[in-house]
This record gives C-alpha cells, structure tokens and sequence, in this order.
C-alpha cells in the first residue's frame, strides 16, 4: 500500500525528454504488481505466464528508446519486508531479472525494502532520482522521486473516457519547506498516518499530522498516544531500514539473440513486434 502522502506533497509534471539521460532507481516490484494487475491474463503455447514479460519488455524498451537509464531494484527477503504477494512469485522475478539482463539493465538486490535502496541509490547521487508509484521513497530520504513512469499513458476515468497520465517529480526539499519539518519529523508523521510497517493512529490524517510533528521533539510526538507497537521500534527500523552498498550500476547494449530465444522462440512473442521494439533503442 505504502504511505499516503498524497494530499501533501508537492508535485510538477515532467515529459520522458525530462528525463533523457537521467539514472533512475525502479522499485519493481510495484512495476510487476501494475503489470500483473491492470494488464490482461497473457500465457504462451505451454501455459506459462507471459503477462510480467510483456509488460516488462514494451516499457522498458519505451523507456531506453527515450534516453533514460533505468536500474531495477528488488525487494529483498529480509526481516520487515510485508510486500511478498502470491501473485509476484520467485519464477516471476527469476524471468523478470533475466529479461532485465538481456535487455542490459542494472539489476540490484535490496535486502529489504526496494523503495529504501532506490531511496539510498539516489541521496548517494548513484542515480538521479527513485521511480516508485508509492511515496514511501520520501519516507527514506530520497532526494527526488519520479512517479508514473511506467505505467500507462492514460488511466480510465470513473464516468468513462480517459485521462492522459504523465510523469510527475517530487523533491523533498520542497516538502520540508512547504510544511517546515526535517527528515525525522516526516517518518514520524508517515508513522502517525500508517506505514507498511505500523497502524496509523485513528482519526490523524495526513494535514493533521502535519500540525503534530511541526517543531516537536519524537519524545513530545508520541507521548499523547496509546499504540500498540513500540514507537521507537519502528522508527529506528524506517530510519536504518537495511540497504546495500554492494551494487553496480552498468548499461550495455540490449541481447538482441538471446532476447529473441528468451521470448521468440520459447515464448512466443512476435518477432516482428520485438524486433521493432528493439530497433527504435539504437
């Protein structure tokens, strides 16, 4: 689910040409669960599931086409990761990761929260922002986070018809200084309005918790509250949550041979669509 924040932050749209050039860190496993949620059910000849690969290869290669080196990050299995889904299952990333190589794609490991290493990715200046649907990236100091880019174009409105969805920038420098808090402050807030990790206190919404964090000590946030977990807990966990130092960012040229074995030959995609695909990258 990840924190709402939505009625808070600051946002600006920005074009894919915005970004061309840019690294970016992709928290995939919400890629995958978009993908797997919103895409029609795809299988090839034996029965196996194509509908993550699909929407993996077309995005990606949107993506590389406009200039943008995207490196993708998955979700470790380490102590506090909640976001396993039985639809993500290990063959799902085990082919996702393998697409990704041949397309020539970083792939990093988090050992825990995917969103916390693109969010350590980017305040290490590795990369030049986090790319994430949820904002809980904020939440972990990422200087910048870059939404909607990769999902679809447009987005089925409630009466009918569609809207055009385009990528949107948050800076956290902005949110600090529209709401005059600091890094600590806005995890207590996430805390106070619900985390993956953590109940939020009923009643606190997002504005509210604003109001009570803004030039407070932890100590005089939290002592009014009766919670059920121990609050130091869990704010010692989202402020240290684990990452790794241990990765390398490197971009080569997409496999064009073993792309087409990988999803031509043994899972019938057209070969037509992939080569085309592949040809607007160069």
């Amino acid at each position: 689910m990840g924190v709402d924040l939505a009625p808070l932050v600051v946002k600006k749209e920005i074009s894919l040409s915005d970004l061309k050039g840019k690294k970016l860190a992709i928290d995939t496993h919400l890629v995958l669960h978009q993908f797997l949620t919103t895409m029609p059910f795809l299988s090839d000849s034996k029965g196996r599931l194509t509908t993550h690969l699909q929407g993996l290869f077309y995005r990606v290669t949107h993506l590389l086409a406009e200039g943008i080196k995207p490196a993708f990050v998955f979700d470790g299995l380490g102590e506090g990761v909640p976001r396993t889904s039985m639809k993500i299952t290990p063959q799902i990333i085990e082919e996702s990761k393998l697409l990704l190589e041949y397309l020539g794609c970083p792939v990093v490991q988090a050992p825990s929260e995917g969103e916390a290493q693109c969010a350590f990715m980017a305040k290490q200046g590795k990369v030049w922002a986090a790319a994430s649907q949820d904002y809980d990236s904020l939440m972990f100091g990422a200087p910048k986070l870059v939404r909607n880019l990769t999902i679809s174009k447009y987005r089925k409105l409630p009466k009918g018809g569609k809207a055009k969805v385009k990528p949107e920038l948050l800076l956290l420098k902005d949110f600090f200084h529209k709401y005059n808090i600091n890094q600590k402050q806005l995890i207590a807030l996430c805390m106070l309005i619900g985390t993956d990790f953590n109940p939020k206190v009923p009643k606190i919404g997002p504005m509210s918790a604003v109001k009570l964090v803004k030039g407070k000590s932890l100590e005089n946030i939290f002592k009014n509250f009766k919670l059920e977990y121990d609050w130091k807990e869990v704010f010692n966990f989202l402020a240290n949550i684990p990452v790794t130092k241990h990765y390398k960012l490197k971009w080569e040229k997409p496999n064009a041979n073993k792309l087409r074995k990988f999803l031509c030959e043994e899972r019938d995609f057209k070969v037509e669509r992939v080569m085309a695909a592949l040809e607007k990258i160069k």
